[in-house]
């Protein structure tokens, strides 16, 4: 099975629509049968979104084992999306009985393989074809759910999830970068460390020497508002989406569409993508709010130059710019979409996302 982690440290930055993107993708290609699991307890209602009013059937629930001698309750129910027939195209909905539960590296491990073993059991009951894409929406950071430490990926070496493919979405944000680029905090080396652990003993189907997938796009660059003194190229365009934003309105970023459209090259490992933040992080200008000038780091990180031609350049295939915010997408999580996977497909940035991970 494919199985896709969303992850990321702060709220708001779009974790919630890339488990919708990832969805919608999934569901279009119509390859075996789709579950996407709910562990955003930041936004716990996103499950039942997807199937408000759409339940099929009886749901199925399965233990997890915890290190208490309680487990602890997966639900999942079957729903369905429209295609662009009007037919209905059915996949399962997984949550937590318990949606406050933090998963630490031992414990998100036994999830996954109780999961992967209870796949035929779920598809079965759910009256759906084997599962073959696991879709789950945190909002936990990597470091939460994986250890730095390669004695905890028995599970995902010899075990239950032995030659499993996955891949971890992570939305960045300044904080990382900052947390990175500041040594005297013990930050950098865990997620350093975490990283190079994932490495090493996660498999992917699509990059052979990195399951990290790098997202970032316009609601992950702005944490506060420029100064209009501020003048530089990158305080520039954050004003712009901080007055889409603020001004409900749509924006696209012609400089993350510059990225989406360069041709691209092979996946970057977690410690070259940061090798290539920290020299951008050095060239960037230093006036003004640092947070601000955070967009031309990632598009100075982002283009390299060809290993044939040194006038050519290329984005690594694992890096994600998405250059379109959607005003209508702030309140995709209030109920106002009967089928909110049917609609999204829409939206100019679903399009975009297809070409950029095709």
């Amino acid at each position: 099975m494919e199985w896709h982690i969303i992850t990321g440290s702060k709220g708001g930055v779009g974790k919630t629509l890339l488990a919708l993107l990832l969805s919608a993708y999934h569901l279009d290609k119509k390859m075996g049968s789709t579950l996407v699991i709910d562990l955003n307890s930041m936004n716990a209602d996103f499950s039942r979104l997807l199937f408000y009013q759409k339940e099929v059937g009886d749901s199925i629930s399965i233990s997890i084992p915890t290190q208490t001698r309680k487990n602890e309750q997966l639900i999942f129910q079957k729903t369905f999306s429209l295609d662009q027939k009007g037919e209905p195209y059915y996949y399962g909905v997984g949550w937590p009985l318990n949606p406050f539960r933090m998963y630490d590296p031992t414990l998100f491990a036994t999830l996954l393989a109780t999961i992967k073993k209870s796949a035929p059991l779920i598809a079965k009951h759910l009256d759906i074809p084997p599962l073959e894409t696991v879709i789950i929406d945190t909002n936990y950071h990597f470091c939460n759910i994986f250890s730095e430490q390669d004695i905890h990926y028995n599970e995902y070496t010899d075990g239950e999830l032995k030659g499993e493919s996955f891949t971890l979405w992570f939305m960045w944000v300044y904080r990382q970068l900052e947390n990175l680029i500041r040594l005297k905090y013990n930050d950098a080396t865990v997620i350093k460390l975490t990283a190079a652990a994932i490495e090493r003993n996660l498999t992917n189907s699509r990059c052979r020497n990195t399951p990290f997938m790098h997202v970032f796009g316009p609601a992950t660059l702005v944490s506060s508002k420029p100064q209009d003194s501020e003048h530089s190229i990158g305080s520039i365009i954050a004003r712009k989406i901080y007055q889409a934003i603020t001004q409900n309105k749509d924006v696209h970023i012609e400089e993350l569409e510059e990225l989406e459209s360069l041709k691209t090259g092979n996946c970057i490992n977690f410690s070259d993508w940061l090798k290539r933040l920290d020299v951008a992080h050095i060239k960037a200008e230093k006036n003004g709010d640092p947070r601000h000038h955070f967009l031309d780091i990632l598009i100075k990180a982002t283009r390299a130059h060809t290993n044939n031609d040194s006038t050519a350049e290329e984005r690594p295939l694992n890096v994600v710019p998405l250059s379109v915010y959607h005003n209508d997408l702030q309140y995709y999580t209030d109920g106002n979409y009967r089928d909110v996977i049917s609609e999204l497909k829409n939206f100019d940035i679903y399009d975009n996302f297809c070409t950029l991970i095709r």
